[in-house]
């Protein structure tokens, strides 16, 4: 008896709670508009310190057109560019200097 085992693609993989806060960074989250952790726990449903968590890892990360930084007593994340992309090392802007 021969059983098909779907393949595994992109849209049927299950995606990783990192994953899914950069898909609600890119798809959701308004260009230039800052928005407190708090209300990205509400939209994602992840706990505040995953959150967190996860923001700090963009940081590290250097994605290109992420921002996360403390404002008063509240953290406070925004995009500058429609999609937030890893930074990448391999790029013509190395040659400029």
């Amino acid at each position: 008896m021969e059983r098909n085992i779907p393949s595994k693609t992109q849209d049927t993989s299950p995606q990783t709670g990192f994953e899914k806060i950069i898909n609600f960074f890119n798809n959701d989250l308004e260009t230039n508009h800052p928005i407190a952790i708090a209300e990205v726990v509400d939209k994602t449903g992840f706990s505040w310190s995953f959150v967190k968590k996860t923001l700090k890892k963009l940081k590290e990360a250097e994605y290109c057109g992420f921002h996360f930084e403390k404002s008063g007593n509240t953290w406070i994340v925004w995009k500058d560019r429609d999609k937030i992309l890893p930074k990448m090392d391999d790029t013509c802007s190395r040659f400029l200097q």
